[in-house]
């Protein structure tokens, strides 16, 4: 679920040292000597080796970012792959019907695909509800493949 303590760390370095490189400093001991901060520390920082959400939180405000707004850019990665999971699973699920996107949703009780388009498109995931209701119309898929792809289709 999500990406591991390690890797966020990693992600988070690699973003700092990102930020530092587009604020034009190519050196980041010339980043951390004009802002004040500790060359050694910001180092470790970059190689996401060594920092509080109180040392992040400052480097930030030097690149005029909230923590809020940065953390958000990392939630929105995580959630990439299981669109792209959940595209499948929908694909599949209309070749296994044999239906058309809006005989698909008409049989889940829409009264157009947009749910499904969305999905498709990789702005949605797939919702537990909508899960339950393609659970509810195809009793013979599985329930937990619907949702997160567990297990086998049928």
């Amino acid at each position: 679920m999500g990406i591991e303590l390690n890797e966020l760390q990693q992600k988070i370095g690699a973003e700092l040292k990102s930020m530092r490189l587009l604020a034009g400093f190519s050196s980041y001991e010339v980043f951390a000597d004009k802002n004040k901060l500790s060359k050694i520390q910001y180092f470790k920082m970059e190689k996401g080796t060594n920092f509080t959400l109180k040392s992040l939180d400052r480097i930030l405000k030097i690149h005029d970012v909230s923590i809020i707004n940065f953390f958000h850019k990392f939630d929105k990665e995580t959630k990439s792959p299981t669109n792209i999971e959940c595209i499948d699973r929908i694909s599949m699920l209309l070749d296994f019907t044999q239906k058309s996107k809006l005989e698909f949703s008409r049989s889940l009780g829409f009264s157009n695909a947009n749910q499904i388009n969305a999905i498709l498109s990789g702005r949605n995931n797939i919702s537990a509800k909508l899960a339950y209701q393609i659970d509810k119309a195809y009793p013979q898929i599985n329930f937990a493949w619907i949702l997160n792809g567990e297990g086998e289709m049928t």
